[in-house]
């Protein structure tokens, strides 16, 4: 079931469009990585999604309402941006004490959980806080309040390797233990593909892919493939495959499509090296946008 739809979105910031025709759509009870590099509209969709920016064109859809005014549905949806905006007069205590009045749901088993997982300073003033701190306490108030939704932008950015882990594995967590659905923004796809179903690339304020992760890895695949003579012209021709690199007198094949068929074209050369490779999340994305001309080098390896 699609709990989250976004149709046919435009956004103009600016009087520059930033969001064209966007299209993306998450399941209920899954997590849903978005990916794509600086400037390609990331935090644009985001924001759209829980109403900060209004589209031009098209709506979000959140369990087939629409997300704009919704109070409703705003009350059971927790937002994480990339840069925390909390009163700066206000110590942690404070903020607790807000989000305890604001929303209905808020969980004070949860919080009490939470607060031994962060260990934040109770009395210590927002304005005193590193990032890294600011989006613990963002996190242990938007799990606190048990929301339906959770919307999470770059929410690892500034934090140390053992708290990282901490928070990925609250998100999986959360998922599991609550059925919570989550979307995802972040530039390290290996920390997507720890905790990810499906995918979404957005390049230039379009989605050019969307998919899940298991259908990837099966979409796009490498071989190690060696020969006496050398790589055979018939097989640098074939039209299956997105990239061929050599390493001494092995060659990386990255094949895009129909695996069976050009590894039956390779046999017919007798290789005397012929196997499959396990691929990361990573190299999939590096190939196959890479394929179809899209350029990624500032996402994190």
């Amino acid at each position: 079931m699609e709990l989250i739809k976004v149709r046919n979105v435009d956004k103009f910031l600016g009087g520059t469009k930033i969001l064209d025709n966007v299209n993306i759509n998450v399941n209920k009870g899954s997590v849903y990585g978005l990916i794509g590099p600086n400037g390609a509209g990331k935090t644009t969709v985001i924001k759209t999604l829980v109403d900060i920016y209004k589209p031009e064109n098209g709506e979000v859809l959140i369990d087939n309402e629409n997300i704009s005014d919704n109070k409703k549905l705003k009350s059971k949806l927790g937002y994480i941006s990339d840069f925390q905006y909390f009163y700066p007069s206000f110590n942690v205590e404070d903020m607790i004490g807000f989000f305890k009045e604001t929303f209905p749901e808020w969980n004070e088993k949860r919080h009490i959980q939470l607060k031994k997982l962060f260990k934040l300073e109770s009395k210590k003033k927002i304005k005193h806080l590193s990032k890294g701190m600011k989006t613990q306490l963002a996190l242990l108030l938007n799990l606190s309040i048990m929301p339906n939704i959770l919307i999470l932008d770059e929410p690892t950015s500034g934090l140390d390797p053992v708290i990282k882990r901490k928070v990925l594995n609250l998100i999986v967590d959360e998922v599991s233990v609550n059925e919570t659905t989550v979307l995802i923004s972040s530039h390290n796809l290996g920390e997507l593909e720890q905790i990810c179903d499906h995918i979404g690339i957005i390049h230039e304020g379009k989605i050019v892919l969307e998919n899940s992760v298991d259908n990837l890895k099966t979409d796009v695949r490498k071989l190690q493939v060696a020969f006496r003579n050398g790589l055979p012209d018939d097989i640098k021709n074939n039209e299956n495959i997105l990239n061929i690199e050599s390493i001494g007198k092995v060659y990386q094949i990255i094949v895009k499509d129909n695996l069976d068929i050009v590894m039956a074209d390779i046999r017919r050369f007798h290789p005397i090296l012929l196997e499959t490779v396990d691929m990361s999340l990573e190299e999939i994305f590096i190939y196959k946008i890479g394929g179809e001309g899209y350029v990624f080098e500032d996402i994190a390896l």
